[in-house]
């Protein structure tokens, strides 16, 4: 995994969602954003990939099948919810 996984969730399409905490790699300049979590299908090759500010950290992250991703963190006081606007990795 390209990062430091904190929680694995089943997806809705019989794979996981794995949080990164952390990107293994990550350098303090450059980008403001990072991996916040991957989708791995059954096979554990990584199939999708979530990015985001490098504020955030998740810690969990929950897919639902109305299509929307919870993910909670124990650094921020609340969750997000996004929509699916994922770019497949191939």
């Amino acid at each position: 995994l390209p990062g430091y996984p904190d929680n694995v969730r089943p997806d809705t399409k019989g794979g996981y969602w794995v949080a990164l905490h952390r990107e293994k790699n990550e350098l303090p300049f450059g980008r403001d954003s990072h991996r916040l979590a991957v989708r791995v299908g059954n096979d554990g090759k990584i199939v999708e990939e979530m990015r985001g500010s490098k504020k955030v950290r998740p810690t969990e992250i929950m897919e639902r099948s109305n299509g929307k991703i919870y993910l909670g963190s124990v650094e921020l006081p609340y969750v997000g919810v996004v929509k699916r606007l994922f770019v497949s990795c191939s």
